[in-house]
């Protein structure tokens, strides 16, 4: 039989445990708060910065959670300080949140998403020097065969690279948000 010194030990040591694991293995479904907010970055670039980004349905009507099955308009508040871009190439990159390992994974695309023409696929070319509001859109649907491979109402990243196909300049921009499907 245990004595109560024994007891407390192991009591006290299976407190830790939970304690210390639940911040280990604890929930995590949603990333970054993507159960309730957009949540994107920039990596750095010396050709381009930006100040905010926020996502609209077609009609300027703000989207939250996004809806990866229409067209999306990610609203940037931008500055270019190098050259004006008028011709870019773009790829994106697509991954899933897995909750039961608390990491995001990237999913095979099979070349659909990259070297895209980006002035046909939803920027405005060109994009002139200086502090601007870009209207992106983010179009997903005539990309069917991936959209329908994605899990409804769950948090994706989303990957732009953008190159200048003159300089060959890069703006990376990674987004991650709570998405629908259906």
């Amino acid at each position: 039989m245990c004595s109560f010194k024994a007891m407390h030990k192991i009591l006290v040591a299976f407190s830790l445990f939970a304690a210390l694991s639940s911040g280990v293995f604890g929930d995590c479904t949603w990333p970054n708060g993507t159960d309730t907010t957009f949540h994107w970055w920039q990596d750095a670039s010396s050709v381009f910065t930006t100040y905010s980004v926020y996502t609209t349905d077609t009609s300027g009507n703000p989207e939250y959670p996004i809806h990866l099955s229409l067209p999306l308009i990610a609203v940037l508040n931008a500055t270019v300080t190098g050259s004006t871009i008028s011709q870019i190439r773009e790829d994106i990159a697509l991954a899933e949140w897995d909750a039961t390992n608390c990491k995001w994974n990237t999913l095979p695309t099979f070349g659909l998403l990259n070297n895209l023409d980006g002035c046909t696929n939803g920027l405005a070319c060109p994009i002139p020097t200086g502090n601007q509001i870009i209207k992106m859109t983010v179009d997903f649907s005539k990309f069917q065969a991936i959209i329908n491979l994605l899990k409804n109402d769950a948090p994706y990243q989303l990957q732009f690279t953008l190159t200048n196909k003159q300089t060959g300049d890069k703006i990376v921009l990674t987004s991650q948000a709570r998405a629908e499907i259906k």
